[in-house]
Order: structure tokens, then C-alpha cells, then sequence
């Protein structure tokens, strides 16, 4: 029963004809729209490039296409200068390795002396780490192949047949299958007017854009929120995390729904809160068919409901539609009740 119920001899005589909906509580949250694009998370991209001054030969694969740890990417030519400084550290290796043993074979003759050779192991060992460098680098003479280092897809390429490629230019991006979920994938943009209310954590529902595609919502969570308006956009950029199906590749367009403020609070229809110059307030009905306001706090604004925090009587109807002629302790009559 509420509470500061009249007494029925008090009561009003007007009876207001009204629709009620039940008093409970659930969890609700905010709907905030974005829109965006499919990225690959940043995490797992790496960039493909070569240690050595090369010449582009041929591309094996187009952009978007998936790898498998092991494709062939593209092939490359090192360019003389790096085949030549290649060849001469491994031939100053076989050099300084003949001068030890020669050397050795004297000082065992008593025909040279210590230092000699201690300074002919000294030559061998920097010898051997210059040509170990070049074979790292790798830039041999004639056609290498660059594959792939792991399963992913190919985001992008920067070089054509018979560009000339300096070491360390990017050539290629990768972007790795990945289920990190700190990892952002989704790159959203917001109306700065409602990045206040975000968290990291809340809830994502992505849809593509295209006409043609009637994917399910994937779901996600927001792992990072901007914290300036991009002068482009005039939005705020929020990234996402979403497991991906086929349909959604990176480059992607998307529409997606935050769910932000979630909480349990009183799930109640839009109009069934009213406001005057004393704060919101919702009617309830009690046994005998009387309307009694009660104070609320409006928390989470879902579109047509509410989530708000107040007294309510949970077995107790609030009024939904006739609200507004209802004064305190009125008499109602519920539409559709028997």
C-alpha cells in the first residue's frame, strides 16, 4: 500500500479515465548512435619491409586478399650495392679465416709471435660478425621472396614492379587474424555532446552500412574514448572492439549503438514522467483506484522509457497515459480493467 494514502472520505470525486503499465525494475541503459569504419586493430598490424636497398620484381598477391604464415608476398632484387657489401663480408670471413691458420701454423714453427696471433683471431671473429650482419640482412644476388610471417590479410601495398625500395621503407601492411579485445578494430564517431556519458567497457552493437548486407548486431565493448573533436568530423572518435564475421571486413562502413549509463533502475514509459517546478514525478495507483505522486530521479534516458531512482510501490501500476489531468489522491478508473 503507498504510503500518505486519504482517508476515502477525503477523496476527490473527479474520476480520471487512465492506462497504467506494472512498476519494475531492470536494467536499462542509454542508446548513443555512432557511425564508423572497420579497421584492423592497430596491436596487430605490422609493417613489411626490407633491410637492404631493393627493386620491386613482382607482386604475388593484391590488397584484401588473406594469407597464411608462409605465402609469398611479393619478390624483390637487391640492388648492387648491398649484393656487393653481401659478397665482401663473407670474403673478408674466408680471408680472415685462412690468415689464422696460417698464422697458427707459424706460431706452432715458433715463426710468429703472440700478438700475431691473437690479432689474426681478433680479424676472424669481426669478420665473421660483419658477414653474420649480411646474412641477416639477406641481400644476396639474384630473386628473393618476401611471404608472409603470419596468418592475416593483406592491408596494403606501397610499391609498384621496378620501384627502387630503400631499406626500411614500408612495402606491405599485415594485419593479424587477432583476439585481443584490447585491441581496437572499430574506429566510431560521436556527437561530442554525448561522449560524457561513455565508458570503457560499454556495450557495442555494430550493423554495416551497405544496403545489401543483413548481418546480425555484433557485439562489442568500447575500449577507448577520445578526448578531443576531430577538426575534420567535428565528432569525437570512441574505438571498439567487435569480433568480426565474413561480412565485415576491415574498411567496412558501420552504424553502431552504445549502450551507456547501464544500470537497474524503474523501467517506465517516456510519458508516464512528468515535470513540474518541483522535480519529476510519476502517479501510482493504489488498491482503491487513487492517484498518488511520487517523486523521482530520472537517470538513464533510453528514448521511449526512462530508468529512474524513487520510492516506488512495486506492486502498484503507474499511470502511463492521463497522467496529466491526475492531481493527488484523485480518483481514476484504469482503461481496460475489469
Amino acid at each position: 500500500m503507498l504510503t500518505g494514502i486519504p482517508a476515502l472520505g477525503d477523496a476527490q470525486t473527479t474520476t480520471a479515465l487512465v492506462r497504467v503499465v506494472p512498476a519494475h525494475r531492470a536494467e536499462i541503459a542509454r542508446p548513443v548512435p555512432a557511425y564508423g569504419v572497420v579497421s584492423s586493430a592497430g596491436a596487430s598490424v605490422q609493417s613489411v619491409s626490407l633491410p637492404y636497398l631493393a627493386r620491386l620484381v613482382r607482386l604475388r598477391l593484391n590488397p584484401g586478399q588473406a594469407v597464411k604464415k608462409g605465402d609469398p608476398l611479393f619478390d624483390v632484387m637487391a640492388d648492387p650495392s648491398a649484393v656487393l657489401a653481401h659478397d665482401q663480408a663473407l670474403n673478408a670471413a674466408a680471408l680472415a679465416r685462412r690468415e689464422l691458420a696460417r698464422t697458427q701454423a707459424l706460431f706452432a714453427s715458433q715463426l710468429a709471435t703472440q700478438s700475431q696471433l691473437d690479432t689474426a683471431r681478433k680479424t676472424l671473429r669481426d669478420a665473421e660478425q660483419a658477414a653474420e650482419a649480411q646474412q641477416q640482412l639477406g641481400a644476396a644476388g639474384g630473386t628473393h621472396t618476401v611471404t608472409a610471417s603470419f596468418d592475416g590479410v593483406l592491408m596494403q601495398l606501397n610499391a609498384s614492379p621496378g620501384d627502387q625500395i630503400s631499406a626500411g621503407a614500408p612495402i606491405a601492411l599485415l594485419s593479424r587474424h587477432t583476439v585481443d579485445t584490447r585491441a581496437a578494430n572499430v574506429l566510431l564517431n560521436v556527437d561530442p555532446a554525448q561522449v560524457g556519458v561513455l565508458r570503457v567497457g560499454d556495450a557495442v552493437t555494430l550493423r554495416p552500412l551497405a544496403a545489401n548486407v543483413s548481418a546480425a548486431g555484433a557485439p562489442g565493448r568500447v575500449v577507448s574514448v577520445g578526448a578531443a573533436i576531430d577538426p575534420t568530423t567535428q565528432s569525437v572518435v570512441v574505438a571498439a572492439f567487435v569480433p568480426l564475421d565474413a561480412q565485415m571486413l576491415p574498411g567496412t562502413r558501420v552504424a553502431a549503438t552504445i549502450q551507456a549509463d547501464k544500470g537497474e533502475h524503474w523501467v517506465l514509459p517516456r510519458a508516464s514522467v512528468l515535470r513540474d517546478a518541483g522535480g519529476a514525478y510519476v502517479f501510482q495507483v493504489d488498491a482503491h483506484q487513487r492517484a498518488h505522486r511520487v517523486a523521482v530521479v530520472p537517470r538513464v534516458d533510453a528514448g521511449a522509457q526512462y530508468g529512474v531512482d524513487g520510492l516506488l510501490t512495486p506492486d502498484a501500476p503507474v499511470v502511463s497515459v492521463g497522467n496529466y489531468e491526475l492531481t493527488e489522491g484523485m480518483a481514476v478508473t484504469i482503461d481496460g480493467a475489469h
